[in-house]
């Protein structure tokens, strides 16, 4: 796979790299061995040698972090030798992705890996650190993020003189040392990244787990200082007067109550006045049924949570059929509106994360996966969730996606769901400009009990045309629908 002899112009790069991650790995090995013959018995029975194993292969991470910046450099350069008609952005953003999923990490991941090899071309003392297992990669892209706007010039002279003491060096001890050289060399560097940090103010969305989420808020500093002493203040004044939550509790609940404007119950609960997504089996809505729901923008609840969040004062269901058997989404209730919205809607329920592999993020744009001007259908089976940087990356040259092939299908999962585009493929194909294919497989946000899938007999009932008025007729009455009927007429 790595042989040292290619024909590939960029072979001797690839030998190179590889013979050099080989080399040190294992002299960090041999290193790790005698040192490990030098305990006595009384530290090998506490376990030595396990330690020793433990720093072995953080040693190892670091080596092969190393040489992965410099395999990132020779591709960086191969790509603009190859690619010299390219433009810049459009370059760059095939390179993130790419990284990304070789990585196996989202494109953003992808782009810091980018970055930081670039910052350590500049920092050849620093990489030198990383590539021989020295240093970490979070203590060298502490250094590189402190000095990324001061020159070249400067970040080399900094680079030299902070090296010999990063070895003792935790992370925040090594920003804040390349930190006190940026204001020896050039104050006006440290301004200027101060300036530049407030255009990267964001607000983050994280889901965590027991159907919990934190939201991220990146300000400057006073004015997050500000809000949290008020919150403090807020919370301990309520705590005083006898509330029963604790201050922290009170603190989230207080922020919760001012970015919604709905109240937040002592037990956590509120009524928010907002359309909140959440896809469930009419089973799970109307009876004691445990198979889970999908909250929209997060993923998978318990069936009771679900029920809490659909019987609210202020909650509305929205239909999503299903094949009779309740396995695969068919379709929306499309009220109203045109059907590509809702083709959208339900591309946002069942994708929720970005469908390009191994990518956590958020979906910003629902994506013609064969793209559009090329042909591509605007068919549910075309149809994707995907962030932006991956639907601006997959535009460059080189790039293919596509729905994947009836084989790649996998087991349990019926090919029927791309029968005649009618529905959202079950599998999507990515093709980088290398020719690495890598595959994503869509995951059903339904939670289907194994007593309906061992129930569901004979041949599949035709799927009704997307965009038919009569789409639920042709499946008769669900029992949500029945269940409705009743509570009305009660």
């Amino acid at each position: 796979m790595f042989d040292d002899t290619t024909h590939s112009p960029s072979g001797g790069s690839t030998g190179r790299l590889t013979t050099a991650l080989v080399e040190r790995v294992l002299a960090a090995v041999t290193s790790a061995r005698s040192r490990a013959s030098e305990h006595d018995e009384h530290e090998v029975e506490l376990g030595a040698r396990e330690i020793d194993v433990i720093a072995l292969c953080e040693e190892v991470v670091r080596i092969a972090q190393g040489v992965q910046a410099d395999a990132v450099l020779a591709l960086d350069a191969q790509r603009r030798r190859v690619m010299a008609h390219v433009d810049e952005s459009t370059l760059t953003r095939s390179l993130f992705a790419e990284i990304a999923l070789a990585r196996q990490v989202s494109t953003p991941a992808g782009e810091r890996t980018y970055a930081l090899a670039q910052a350590l071309e500049v920092h050849p003392q620093t990489h030198a650190l990383l590539r021989d297992g020295a240093i970490s990669q979070s203590v060298a892209g502490a250094v590189c993020r402190e000095t990324a706007f001061a020159s070249v010039d400067d970040q080399t002279r900094i680079d030299a003189e902070v090296a010999p003491v990063l070895a003792d060096l935790s992370p925040r001890r090594a920003a804040k040392e390349a930190r006190r050289l940026i204001l020896l060399h050039d104050p006006h560097a440290a301004y200027e990244r101060r300036v530049r940090a407030r255009e990267d103010r964001a607000v983050r969305f994280s889901p965590e787990l027991d159907a919990m989420a934190s939201l991220t808020v990146y300000a400057p500093a006073e004015q997050l200082v500000g809000a949290f002493q008020r919150l403090d203040d807020q919370a301990s004044a309520r705590r005083a007067d006898g509330d029963p939550r604790t201050v922290r509790q009170l603190m989230a609940d207080l922020a919760v109550e001012a970015l919604t404007g709905a109240r937040v119950a002592p037990d956590g609960t509120t009524d928010i006045r907002a359309e909140i997504g959440v896809v469930m089996r009419p089973e799970s809505l109307f009876t004691t049924d445990g198979a889970p729901a999908t909250l929209a923008g997060y993923g998978p609840i318990p069936a009771e949570l679900a029920r809490r969040l659909a019987m609210t004062e202020h909650a509305w269901v929205r239909r999503f059929f299903t094949t009779p058997d309740g396995e695969r989404l068919t379709g929306s209730d499309r009220r109203v509106r045109r059907f590509s919205a809702a083709v959208r809607r339900l591309v946002r329920t069942v994708d929720g994360q970005c469908q390009r592999p191994w990518c956590d993020c958020r979906v910003r744009d629902i994506d013609h996966a064969a793209p559009y001007a090329r042909g591509g259908p605007s068919t549910p089976a075309n149809a994707q969730g995907t962030c932006r940087p991956d639907n601006l990356a997959k535009e460059a040259p080189g790039w293919r996606v596509s729905a994947g092939a009836a084989d790649a299908t996998p087991p349990g999962t019926s090919g029927s769901v791309r029968r005649r585009g009618t529905t959202l493929a079950s599998v999507m194909r990515w093709r980088t400009p290398t020719g690495h294919v890598y595959l994503t497989r869509r995951q059903e946000p339904l939670g289907v009990s194994s007593a309906s899938r061992s129930s569901a007999s004979g041949p599949e009932p035709p799927i009704p045309p997307p965009g038919s008025p009569t789409t639920h007729e042709q499946f008769g009455r669900s029992v949500a629908e029945d269940r409705l009927a009743e509570l009305l007429c009660a």
